[in-house]
């Protein structure tokens, strides 16, 4: 390469307005930009030139800036030639990730800070024209060898001022630089890499690779190094989690090439970093996230699932309950049958408030009572080796909470405390009638004055620090190792408890232990102790009911509930029947009754085409999916009621009469 030709950056873009944007940027930098308006260009260029750097940009037709890169990395020729891309689209992570597996040294979302562009343009081209220096020098000494001239103490001047300005590029360049020897010891390290692991540089000089990687990324890493010392491998770039000098991890991404002696022996590594750690987590939420989303959709699935088959099964056992004799072991049997199944629809909702995809549902309850309930199956969580004790105060603690949510809040708390004892302790749930004056809440910062039912959930373990203790109920954050924890108890403990205007105080110390106060506001009223009334059993009717249901199981069984309490049922396996029975008898129908989600035409299309034919027809939907799935599909259900499956006999019927009556 002759002397006097200047360092070259490629600028791709299908704009030419973008293009010149840059070259006014870049322009007084001392670089020959050279343009190009398509990937096939640039990939011509590229052949005919050398250049230090690509800036690509990402959306172009015909060949995008991924296309252009993967061909770039396949040409021998081209195939180190650093590449950062330019955009601005396509600012989704995917879209970040994607750039770096493809090889990229960077991918920057416009709008772009033009001192970051600048540095970041001027480091790589830096490095390039050190090694362009570096080979000019070797060719000239080569050159001066042949020749046998005497100019070699102008030679080894000329290499000490080279070394000295790649000693200046080294010392100030933005990215991690390090010199590692064969060995894997850390040689010299630049400012910048210190900096991203937290040493001082005469701390981390000496170390091994080893000392300063987690143990399960390391080996890849060693062995790319074997293949660079055997001549089988030019570079490669490797994603690490290294450990800093506090304890934390951080994310690096290191290029790694080797400088060899003028023999062509293996001297030292050269390993260029990239502190990538905020993207990772990042990255690593965004997973947390959608495997959450997967759990929940899951969850609703499985639920309405169970409450189709819950309802065949709860309707049919009630109405053989309501019409078999007295025989006692018959009644005993029903009575058995009919329980299981009201345990398993409760089974269905606790996968619902497991996936939050339950609305809460206030009802007036003992704290005591549900703490004492809920403590058996918590029994079966915690290890033989810690003491696990529950004691709840006196008396009653009247709350008006969600009952299934409010079991997730201490199944949640009470997993923590177990987790932060992994050599046994002890775990204690307590129970306490409390008041909150206006000096707690001035102490406390939180809180108004008033009763309040607290339940504590209090451990002998490690403790939680300061620095923790300020995000220990943001979402996602956890001190677990990867694998071992979402970092989504404590938010959801914080959500629940705030939805029942109640608060979570954390009083922890390293060493000691940690507990866990949660205060919910006391009811007003007293339970009432006296059993209560006999329901009225459901009144019946005549009138008749146009019944919309696909599964046929289902549709059979609500069909005979009806009919046994004197209504006239016209049954329809979707909405499309409904709307042509209606158009055929609608005069004689007093109610539909459908299901919101069916095949063909759901209830919601087929009740709007309805109203088109008689605005005030009385409807009433039943369903058996989540809420909010059935709002995500897009259905609308106006101020139609709703009826949960599973649903009881005398209950389907009460809802009937009620929507007929109103």
């Amino acid at each position: 390469m002759p002397n006097n030709e200047p360092i070259k950056v490629l600028i791709v873009d299908d704009r030419p307005e973008n293009l010149t944007a840059l070259e006014a940027l870049l322009g007084d930098m001392g670089f020959l930009l050279v343009r190009a308006l398509s990937g096939n260009e640039a990939l011509r260029l590229t052949l005919r030139h050398t250049f230090a750097l690509v800036l690509l940009d990402v959306q172009m037709p015909d060949m995008d800036g991924f296309e252009t890169a993967e061909l770039l990395r396949s040409n021998p020729k081209t195939r180190n030639l650093p590449i950062m891309f330019i955009t601005a689209g396509m600012k989704d992570l995917n879209y970040q990730f994607k750039g770096y597996d493809i090889g990229a040294v960077d991918y920057l979302a416009k709008p772009i800070e033009p001192h970051v562009l600048r540095s970041k343009v001027r480091v790589f081209c830096d490095l390039h024209a050190q090694r362009l220096e570096i080979e000019r020098r070797e060719e000239a000494l080569e050159e001066l060898v042949r020749q046998r001239t005497e100019t070699l103490v102008q030679t080894a001047e000329s290499l000490l001022e080279s070394r000295e300005r790649y000693r200046s590029a080294f010392e100030q360049a933005a990215v991690g630089i390090a010199h590692v020897s064969t060995e894997g010891t850390i040689l010299q390290a630049n400012p910048a890499y210190c900096t991203m692991l937290r040493f001082e540089r005469s701390e981390l000089e000496g170390k091994s690779l080893q000392d300063i990687t987690c143990s399960d990324m390391i080996m890849e890493d060693l062995g790319n190094m074997d293949l660079m010392r055997e001549g089988k491998l030019f570079a490669y770039t490797v994603e690490q989690r290294c450990f800093r000098k506090d304890g934390t991890q951080a994310w690096l991404r290191n290029t790694v090439s080797l400088a060899r002696d003028k023999e062509g022996r293996p001297e030292y590594f050269i390993r260029v970093a990239e502190d990538f750690t905020e993207n990772q987590v990042l990255r690593e939420q965004l997973l947390q996230s959608q495997k959450m989303e997967a759990v929940g959709l899951l969850a609703g699935g499985i639920a309405h699932d169970f409450n189709n088959i819950l309802s065949v099964i709860m309707g049919y056992g009630n109405m053989i309950s309501m019409k078999a004799g007295r025989d006692p072991q018959i009644e005993g049997y029903l009575n058995s049958l009919i329980g299981a199944t009201e345990k398993a629809a409760a089974l269905t909702r606790g996968l619902l408030a497991f996936s939050r995809k339950q609305e809460i549902t206030l009802q007036v309850a003992d704290l005591n009572d549900l703490v004492i309930r809920v403590s058996k199956l918590l029994e079966r969580i915690v290890p033989e080796d810690i003491s696990f004790d529950v004691r709840t105060c006196e008396g009653r603690l009247a709350v008006n909470i969600d009952a299934g949510q409010i079991e997730q809040v201490m199944m949640n708390l009470v997993t923590n405390a177990r987790d932060a004892m992994p050599q046994g302790g002890a775990l204690n749930v307590t129970t306490e009638l409390v008041t909150l004056d206006a000096n707690f809440v001035s102490a406390h910062g939180f809180g108004a004055p008033g009763d309040y039912a607290m339940v504590c959930v209090a451990d002998t373990g490690e403790g939680i620090n300061r620095e923790v203790m300020k995000r220990i109920f943001d979402p996602f954050f956890t001190t677990k190792e990867i694998g071992h924890g979402t970092g989504l108890g404590l938010s959801i403990v914080y959500g629940i408890v705030s939805r029942h205007n109640g608060y979570v105080k954390v009083f922890s110390e390293p060493g000691v232990g940690t507990s866990f106060r949660v205060y919910l506001p006391l009811y007003a009223n007293k339970i009432d102790d006296k059993p209560s009334a006999v329901a009225v059993p459901p009144r019946g009717g005549s009138e008749t009911i146009l019944l919309a249901e696909d599964d046929e199981l289902i549709r059979v069984m609500e069909t005979q509930v009806l009919a046994d309490y004197g209504y006239k049922v016209i049954a329809a396996c979707n909405g499309q029947e409904v709307l042509q029975i209606y158009r055929e008898q609608g005069d004689s129908i007093a109610l539909l009754l459908l299901d919101v989600i069916m095949p063909v035409m759901n209830g919601s299309d087929a009740y709007e085409e309805i109203r088109k034919i008689k605005p005030d027809v009385k409807a009433l939907f039943i369903t058996g999916y989540t809420a909010d799935l059935v709002e995500n599909k897009g259905l609308s259900l106006g101020d139609v009621g709703m009826v949960m499956k599973p649903v009881l006999p005398q209950e389907l019927a009460r809802r009937v009469r009620q929507a007929l009556d109103s």
